[in-house]
């Protein structure tokens, strides 16, 4: 084994113990490295809020920042509420529609690719969806169905009678943060 030192290592122990140190700070270093990759990317930085307008067959949004490529925007709250779309939902279907804002400020519906046809649950509505264009952040969506006739996004009020819709604000943060930041404990190995 070696030499025992008077710190009571031998001098294997001493190298093993160096190795684990410098294998340590390479993984902090891979570790600060892809958190700053993360805040460099597209995310909102505080939440949407969405909610109905005082249009009524619009959606609202609270002031908020968000950030693309690294740069951070800021955008005001739109209280009369960004258009949806117009797709027609069939009755007792479910529709969605996503909203995105880039880095001209500008907010756009994005609609589910199957809307005119409907999907059997709000879930299959939100999967329906399309990705999130490049240098975009997606907002959030709404979801909607109506059980009295079709519902039409842009027109049919969201307040409406026999109609569900719910809106969900995209998660404010980078995405795969938590997943970059372990809560493993450290391991010395070879002692």
């Amino acid at each position: 084994m070696g030499d025992i030192v008077e710190n009571g290592f031998t001098q294997k122990d001493q190298y093993t113990f160096y190795g684990n140190v410098v294998t340590l700070v390479n993984e902090l270093k891979s570790l600060l490295n892809e958190v700053r990759n993360l805040f460099a990317g597209d995310y909102l930085v505080t939440k949407t809020t969405l909610a109905i307008g005082s249009t009524t067959t619009a959606v609202s949004n609270a002031a908020f920042d968000y950030v693309v490529n690294g740069t951070r925007y800021s955008k005001a709250a739109v209280t009369t509420g960004t258009a949806p779309g117009n797709d027609v939902i069939p009755q007792s279907k479910f529709g969605a529609v996503a909203f995105d804002i880039g880095t001209n400020g500008t907010i756009d519906a994005i609609e589910a690719s199957d809307n005119a046809t409907g999907y059997a649950s709000a879930a299959l509505a939100v999967a329906g969806l399309p990705a999130v264009a490049a240098d975009h952040v997606r907002m959030g969506y709404v979801t909607a169905t109506k059980s009295d006739g079709a519902f039409t996004f842009g027109t049919t009020d969201l307040d409406a009678a026999n109609t569900t819709v719910a809106y969900t604000d995209a998660t404010a943060g980078p995405a795969g943060l938590s997943a970059a930041i372990t809560t493993s404990d450290l391991a010395l190995t070879g002692l």
